[in-house]
């Protein structure tokens, strides 16, 4: 059985990576592998940890405050993606996306100063 993020991404289309909730077991801290698109900038460290109970808004905050750090993009807005195929809600969990889109133990998350996918 999936949960309930999972059939509401295969409801609406987005199966690319998905695997079965029940053969995972929610993580307390989820990796996050974060890579860059178009003309956002690299950040020094692509592979993070974060707690599987934190929002996507924490995840963009995160890469919003580095790439802020630039004085050439001090401005910028951040849009994530999750598997180069859709935005996730602001408020959507961490844990949940993992069980239902991670590859190889790491949530895929990209991003980008402007609207990519999704």
């Amino acid at each position: 059985k999936r949960c309930a993020t999972c059939e509401r991404r295969v409801k609406r289309g987005h199966m690319s990576g998905l695997v079965d909730a029940a053969a995972t077991r929610p993580p307390e801290k989820v990796i996050i592998l974060a890579n860059n698109v178009g003309n956002a900038p690299i950040l020094s460290q692509k592979q993070f940890s974060c707690s599987g109970a934190s929002s996507v808004s924490r995840i963009q905050a995160h890469i919003q405050t580095k790439i802020r750090s630039s004085p050439n993009h001090a401005d910028a807005t951040v849009h994530i993606f999750i598997n180069k195929s859709f935005s996730p809600a602001p408020d959507e969990n961490l844990s949940d996306l993992y069980k239902c889109f991670q590859t190889d133990g790491k949530l895929v998350v990209d991003y980008a100063l402007m609207e990519a996918w999704g």
